[in-house]
């Protein structure tokens, strides 16, 4: 995907990543159906190895992050390898409000009238509403009163947030840095590295939620989906034997996440502290596991396992899934409609869940994103005839085809 939102050739062999996407948001709908049966809900009760295992489907939200490193930084080295003039910074900005906003706001208003009369229904924790108000502008996370609350997987829509708001410099910093992979890997690298010093820096200092769930504490996860980006662009990746390269990443990337999760639970069990490598690393290593298994299913044309139908189809709605299937949860538990058992439970909120979601992409979403399209391509089209007759006149005029205003560089008219 482009970023205004368009799908490129190129970009359609990445069907089989709504597999993963769905993937994803199933891991974080049976963590919190655990979560959400327990008498009272604590993610720190984890006595059964079954219960460890569960406590790390989590990991879906990370998995989330690395994806959205992955796809939105394309568009953008790629612009920066072709040296082919900056992206339209409106179009991005039309096609990311378009896929985020809507959903996300019909969720928002969704989860008030569903939750706001539970208070005291255990796993329920509404803001005040004072606090309200910074739900509308994705600044939740900045208060210690709101982080946290109502809905609590938005927090991570506020992250995801800050950083659109960041790729254009990012962008920007890669078109200067020039058509060099190597040069353009030290941008995600910085990140990486600017991340884990950053959770160093607040780890076992009690600081809360506010600094720990912040896209300052998430880099090193976008990092590593762009460093996957980068990694499938290489001539050299694209020409290795497919199906075992493939395999290897994909083998290499689960073997990742399994240690990590087996060095957590590993500590715990020989009564060691496993707070000082998880302040700091966090789940570094999976994030990196994912990374690889990203971009093995990114070479993959359409995966008969990740392109699944009924994956892919999940993968469709799990925007909206992701938002509503914890309001679900709460709602039908404050209605003693929720089996307290963590298979049962997810089994009733899961056909709930879906419909609403398909729902908000039939109703809400798609209407809009495709609209955003519409106004895409419009812009793309004036621009093109826009520039069209100033490069036929550069090509013939007396700065020898040469637009003064690129630095001496030919501008191309061509934009990713």
């Amino acid at each position: 995907m482009t970023p205004d939102g368009s799908h490129t050739k190129h970009n359609r062999r990445l069907t089989s990543l709504d597999g993963l996407r769905a993937l994803a948001a199933l891991s974080v709908f049976l963590f919190h159906g655990w979560l959400y049966t327990m008498p009272v809900p604590d993610a720190s009760d984890r006595s059964s190895v079954a219960d460890k295992v569960t406590h790390e489907l989590r990991l879906g939200l990370v998995l989330f992050f690395v994806l959205t490193g992955f796809l939105l930084s394309r568009p953008w080295f790629a612009a920066a390898m072709a040296q082919c003039g900056p992206l339209d910074l409106r179009c991005f900005v039309r096609a990311r409000a378009a896929r985020i906003a809507p959903a996300y706001y019909f969720a928002l208003v969704g989860s008030i009238g569903l939750l706001w009369n539970l208070a005291g229904t255990p796993g329920v924790r509404l803001p005040p509403v004072s606090d309200l108000p910074l739900f509308l502008v994705f600044a939740q996370n900045l208060e210690a009163s709101s982080v946290m609350k109502l809905n609590p997987p938005m927090w991570t829509l506020a992250v995801e947030v800050s950083f659109y708001a960041l790729l254009p410099a990012i962008g920007w910093l890669a078109y200067r840095l020039g058509p060099r992979k190597r040069t353009l890997a030290l941008i995600p690298i910085a990140m990486l590295a600017l991340g884990v010093l950053y959770n160093y820096a607040i780890a076992g200092r009690g600081l809360g939620m506010t600094f720990s769930k912040t896209l300052a504490a998430m880099l090193p996860y976008f990092a590593l989906g762009m460093l996957a980006a980068l990694l499938t662009s290489l001539p050299a990746i694209r020409a290795l034997p497919g199906a075992w390269a493939r395999r290897a990443m994909t083998a290499t990337g689960l073997a990742l996440v399994a240690a990590d999760i087996a060095v957590k639970s590993g500590l715990q069990s020989v009564g060691l502290d496993p707070a000082p490598y998880f302040l700091v690393l966090r789940d570094l290593p999976s994030a990196a596991g994912f990374a690889l298994v990203i971009a093995a299913a990114a070479a993959t044309p359409r995966s008969r396992v990740l392109g699944a139908r009924a994956l892919v189809a999940m993968g469709t709605v799990s925007y909206g899934f992701y938002l509503w299937h914890l309001p679900v949860l709460l709602f039908l538990r404050g209605h003693g409609l929720l089996p307290l058992d963590p298979l049962l439970g997810p089994l009733v909120a899961f056909g709930p869940a879906v419909a609403i979601s398909a729902l908000s992409w039939v109703a809400v979403e798609r209407p809009v994103i495709d609209w955003a399209k519409r106004r895409n391509a419009i812009a793309r089209a004036e621009e093109r005839r826009r520039l069209v007759p100033k490069t036929a006149n550069a090509s013939g005029g007396g700065n020898g085809g040469v637009d003064r205003r690129s630095g001496g560089r030919e501008v191309s008219t061509v934009r990713a």
